[in-house]
């Protein structure tokens, strides 16, 4: 089931997207010990999940990272952006 505040992603995804696909998946966070321990526990959630590129800010206070993602349907797509979520320290998703 689709979470109410989630569903207008959804239907963007599903009118917009031909599924399977590769989805890019990209985040920022403080560049914290708990982010980083948030992004390792998220990684492991997710088979066909690859991390492309993680980026400092040039403060370095702060951290890009970008991930591509194997998505059979919108709904696994969703649930990526709701798993992300619950990274602690998370500042964005793009």
């Amino acid at each position: 089931m689709i979470p109410k505040e989630m569903e207008k992603f959804h239907d963007l995804l599903v009118a917009n997207t031909q599924f399977p696909t590769v989805y890019l998946h990209k985040f920022i966070g403080k560049n914290s010990t708990i982010f980083a321990m948030g992004v390792a526990d998220f990684e492991k959630k997710f088979i066909g999940l690859t991390k492309v590129t993680e980026r400092k800010s040039a403060t370095g206070k702060h951290l890009a990272l970008t991930y591509e993602y194997q998505a059979e349907s919108a709904k696994d797509v969703v649930n990526l952006a709701l798993q992300t979520h619950l990274i602690h320290d998370l500042i964005y998703i793009l």
